[in-house]
């Protein structure tokens, strides 16, 4: 089920935490402080039948060395480094509440629709607030984003695929991707801790956010 945070009529088809899934984990996750940037993956369960495992590999894009606002881990089975650039964007204008971030991530007429007249500042911080009130509980940082899995099924497509048809009917995507991701914060009292923990504990859905290329541009569906 899709869920819906109301702060304000105007804000209710927007602010979504912007981690909408269509169910819950069943999976509880375990979480230390100071907790690596990426989940260990069952690397024997992996087979390239050419014997080359590079893409299945961890990749790293970093501010300092990239391009991004935010650093980022994957494969690059999961996602190309433009992909995930842009997830990065998506998360780190929530976490800094950055308007420039959010129009550079977000398909412009997709982000139109759900702002349905809303104020993208407005937005952000309802976003930041409600990250802060319900899960966090404190002020805080993202430090870091990873895309855990590949969560293109079909019921998730579809739902993307209805969202774009009524922002842009006209808009062809050539690539469709939807990732389960999880955002890394730092909060006051320090250490590195996980959103998706926070959102397990409150028995709320996992995080997954749509990347889909259209004309030759990668572009965050929320």
């Amino acid at each position: 089920m899709y869920r819906f945070i109301t702060r304000a009529a105007a804000l209710i088809a927007a602010v979504t935490i912007s981690f909408t899934a269509v169910s819950c984990s069943s999976e509880k996750k375990s979480e230390e402080k100071n907790a690596g940037a990426h989940q260990d993956h069952n690397m024997a369960a992996v087979s390239a039948d050419d014997g080359d495992y590079t893409d299945y590999a961890e990749t790293e894009l970093k501010p300092d060395t990239s391009d991004v606002p935010l650093m980022i881990t994957f494969r690059k089975t999961f996602a190309t480094d433009a992909e995930a650039a842009k997830v990065a964007e998506f998360y780190y204008s929530i976490s800094e509440k950055s308007v420039e971030y959010l129009e550079s991530s977000v398909q412009p007429d997709v982000l139109k629709y759900k702002l349905d007249g809303s104020d993208e500042q407005e937005y952000l911080d309802a976003e930041y607030d409600y990250i802060k009130d319900t899960l966090v509980k404190d002020d805080y940082k993202f430090t870091a984003v990873t895309i855990d899995d590949d969560a293109s099924s079909d019921e998730n497509i579809s739902y993307y695929d209805s969202l774009l048809a009524k922002a842009a009917p006209d808009l062809k995507p050539t690539s469709k991707k939807v990732f389960k991701v999880n955002c890394l914060y730092e909060k006051g009292d320090g250490g590195q801790l996980s959103l998706a923990a926070r959102l397990s504990e409150n028995n709320m859905d996992e995080i997954q956010v749509a990347v889909y290329t259209i004309d030759g541009k990668p572009y965050v569906i929320f």
